[in-house]
């Protein structure tokens, strides 16, 4: 459903600069995630 939103609002995605991940558990070996999207139209 949510990417067909995206799709049917035909949105684009803002690409991340200068990381590749949003968030990290900070441990010895981390978790990195993307969590974070941002949207606009085109």
């Amino acid at each position: 459903n949510f990417n067909n939103i995206i799709i049917n609002l035909d949105l684009v995605e803002i690409p991340l600069k200068g990381r590749s991940f949003t968030w990290s558990n900070k441990q010895d070996q981390p978790l990195l995630e993307k969590l974070d999207w941002v949207f606009t139209s085109s």
